[in-house]
């Protein structure tokens, strides 16, 4: 009855939040891909939202409509990613995560870049900290999905006024600044423009043990961040830590190269991939009251691993059915080591 309740109130406050135009969008793109009826798609929709807690994003994401009833069951949604967040992390250290001034400090045994907060500094400070690495970035310090990040380049910009970026970064709550980043060469191969994270996501399962759920691999296409929602592209590393699936975008095309610099991803492999994760899963454990994270992690020059943020309440990654032979998602993973019903 618990689980049913859940359902309605989590379904019901989805519906009030949804934006309609995005609805009728969602609909238009799944009748496109998969020739379905509008109408038909429309109630598979609802049905989906309420049965699986899949908004209609999730339902496109991860093709819903290439889907039979058993195959939607092994498939993570944002709406039990959620339910996992609330069931497994302490709202009280959750800050830790969502600031990401706070995160770089508490984590610094895993953060090598040089940062400043300007909330500790004034305008003299930050002119300091641009003039001695040249390139920085300012992040909002609340902010996720890249938004919120933009790059300070004083080679680029040598006229800067300090005093009135300062004033600007504050209003903006860009808070955080740190140093570019220098990413190992061979990441540098999938994108020259971005620093190319991994999303690996972990849960300390109830011995303490940090288990990985999946691990993606995300690239810019242009910009300076990788993150899909900014114009990035990601796809599903496989246990090696190797490129066994094309790149998704956006858009949901998919890519063998890469777009800009017609370079073959497929076989890609992340150097030191088996040393990364052990760093990773060390790092689950400076804060156990946070058990499922996702964290965005870079891999330095020297092939170590570099936190760049920890989420808090990570969304879903996962094959989409497309490109899976079995068309199975990662939940069984999940349950495998959460002890809540999904």
């Amino acid at each position: 009855m618990k689980k049913f309740i859940w359902r309605i109130k989590y379904y019901f406050k989805r519906l009030f939040a949804m934006d309609r135009q995005g609805f009728k969008d969602a609909i238009q793109y799944a009748h496109d891909h998969s020739g379905k009826s509008k109408i038909v798609i429309f109630f598979d929709m609802i049905w989906c939202s309420f049965r699986y807690t899949a908004g209609y994003v999730d339902y496109n994401e991860f093709e819903y409509y290439l889907l039979n009833g058993e195959q939607r069951k092994t498939f993570i949604t944002l709406g039990q990613s959620d339910k996992a967040v609330r069931a497994y992390n302490d709202r009280e250290y959750v800050n830790i995560f969502d600031d990401k001034s706070i995160f770089v400090k508490r984590f610094s045994k895993f953060v090598h870049r040089d940062h400043l907060d300007l909330l500790e500094t004034d305008a003299a400070g930050l002119k300091a900290f641009v003039e001695k690495h040249g390139k920085v970035m300012a992040k909002r310090t609340n902010d996720y999905v890249g938004r919120g990040i933009d790059k300070i380049d004083i080679n680029e910009n040598p006229d800067i006024d300090f005093d009135q970026l300062y004033k600007d970064l504050v209003a903006n709550r860009q808070y955080l600044i740190e140093e570019f980043f220098k990413q190992h060469p061979k990441m540098s191969e999938l994108s020259p423009t971005s620093v190319n994270t991994m999303r690996i996501i972990t849960f300390l399962d109830d011995t303490q043990t940090p288990r990985v759920l999946v691990t993606a691999l995300k690239s810019g296409l242009g910009g300076h961040v990788d993150n899909i929602g900014q114009g990035g592209m990601y796809t599903i590393l496989d246990e090696s830590g190797t490129v066994v699936y094309p790149f998704i975008d956006k858009h949901g095309d998919h890519h063998t190269n890469h777009p800009l610099t017609g370079e073959n991803l497929m076989g890609f492999q992340i150097p030191n991939f088996d040393r990364l994760i052990e760093q990773v899963k060390e790092a689950c454990l400076v804060v156990p009251q946070v058990r499922y994270i996702g964290w965005d992690v870079a891999v330095a020059e020297s092939g170590d691993a570099e936190l760049i943020e920890g989420n808090s309440s990570s969304g879903p990654f996962q094959v989409i059915p497309s490109l899976s032979k079995d068309k199975m998602g990662v939940l069984p993973i999940y349950k495998k080591y959460m002890n809540i019903k999904f």
